[in-house]
């Protein structure tokens, strides 16, 4: 008797025992097999018998590590070898998430995330020879930075000490850089900008920019308001005029507005009449000589001018205000006077710019002197 082995209707080369065995099965192997049984009374085909291999599960393609913004959609995903049908169920942290969001086929969404969604997420995949489990894929979630609390604005006087702050909230790590007029400020990264000598070059607008890995933000702008002390950057000058001409001091002064001006003559505030930046004494007469200051007032500080005098032409000599005198330099040239009281050691006691080419000068100290001679250095 012999035997001979068909798969799918082929003969199997040496197949030709009344058993056939596989040794190995593949998935290949799979289909219809029949074997024909001869004799001297003749052949016969068995019926035949369906082979189905079924090749167990493996993963192709493995779900992936993602970053999301909290809000985003996000899914994982897995692909799957091996004979199907597949089943499928994803876990989170361990945990089975059932049949919701896909969670039961090679796809799982994960819609408008949270940072309760951030951890790691893996499916097992089955089928009539077996399950295997994929590798995990990490989800981390990051809330955009928000600003609760903006800069404030600030006004501190010259030289004070102030800061801005702002508070954030959003996932870690926050960074912060302040701006100035909309430009970076080296080294400004934290939350709060610290001024501890303010300046007048410091005032304007600053605002913060914040970010994280899932964006950034930009402040309100906050503005610095530095205010200056009056001060004096012009002082009034002495003047020698004909007896009758008319006189005007004047003072350039600095300082944050509003400022507010006070002269006086020879000790004596002179009201009303000197409230501004200048003074004019009109059809000056003896009873007009003497010294005339100006006090400069805002609401930081004050300050006192330097000693204008007024001395008419022609007349020099002690006066309540000390000895006056005239002398010329041509105008625009810095002259110095020196004073001695033995014509041997000159000591010098003013030093100014000429406005003009008559300078009238009144020594405050002469009085405290039993002999006082005086010269002018020009250059």
């Amino acid at each position: 008797m012999s035997y001979q082995w068909y798969y799918n209707g082929n003969s199997i080369p040496g197949a030709t025992a009344n058993i056939f065995i596989i040794l190995t099965v593949l998935g290949s192997d799979s289909g219809t097999y029949c074997v024909k049984v001869t004799n001297a009374g003749g052949t016969v085909t068995s019926s035949n018998a369906t082979l189905n291999v079924v090749s167990p599960p493996g993963i192709t393609t493995q779900p992936q590590s993602q970053v999301a913004t909290q809000g985003q959609n996000v899914s994982f995903s897995v692909v799957a070898s091996g004979t199907s049908p597949f089943t499928y169920q994803w876990y989170f942290n361990g945990s089975s998430l059932g049949n919701s969001h896909g969670a039961r086929t090679a796809t799982l969404s994960v819609p408008g995330v949270t940072t309760e969604n951030s951890g790691y997420y893996y499916v097992v995949v089955a089928n009539a020879g077996g399950s295997v489990t994929s590798g995990a894929g990490t989800l981390i979630v990051y809330v955009p930075v928000a600003i609760q609390t903006q800069p404030q604005n600030q006004t501190v006087p010259q030289g004070g000490a102030t800061s801005f702050w702002v508070v954030a909230s959003g996932s870690s790590p926050l960074t912060y850089q302040w701006n100035f007029n909309g430009s970076p400020i080296s080294g400004a990264t934290s939350s709060s900008l610290t001024f501890a000598n303010a300046q007048p070059s410091q005032a304007g607008n600053y605002a913060v920019v914040l970010s994280n890995p899932a964006g950034s933000v930009t402040s309100a702008a906050a503005t610095l308001t530095v205010n200056v002390p009056a001060g004096i950057t012009t002082q009034p000058q002495s003047r020698l005029v004909p007896k009758g001409q008319n006189v005007l001091f004047s003072v350039v002064a600095s300082g944050t507005a509003p400022l507010d001006y006070h002269w006086y003559f020879n000790g004596s505030d002179l009201g009303g009449a000197g409230n501004n930046a200048s003074i004019s004494v009109n059809n000056a007469q003896t009873n007009n000589v003497g010294s005339y200051v100006v006090v400069v007032t805002n609401n930081w500080g004050s300050v006192t001018s330097g000693v204008a005098s007024l001395i008419l032409q022609g007349s020099s000599g002690m006066s309540s205000t000390g000895f006056g005198f005239q002398f010329s330099v041509p105008a625009g040239h810095t002259y110095i006077v020196l004073a001695s009281g033995d014509f041997v050691h000159w000591v010098p006691i003013s030093t100014n710019t000429a406005v003009t080419s008559s300078v009238a000068f009144t020594d405050a100290e002469a009085t405290n002197h039993q002999a006082r001679f005086y010269r002018v250095v020009v250059w």
